[in-house]
């Protein structure tokens, strides 16, 4: 995700949501990235912890 900062513009934005499931019926692995303003965003989102750097 780092490089791919380098070619947004100053006001883009890239969000990107995976979601990966296995035999159960809800997803165990959830992850969410966001490149904005030169920094790289990551939250996991299986668990309630907040997004970070």
């Amino acid at each position: 995700m780092s490089r791919i900062r380098d070619h947004l513009e100053a006001d883009e934005v890239l969000d990107v949501q995976t979601a990966g499931f296995t035999k159960c019926r809800f997803p165990v692995l959830a992850k969410r990235y966001v490149v904005r303003d030169g920094e790289v965003l990551h939250a996991d989102l299986s668990s309630p912890d907040p997004i970070d750097e």
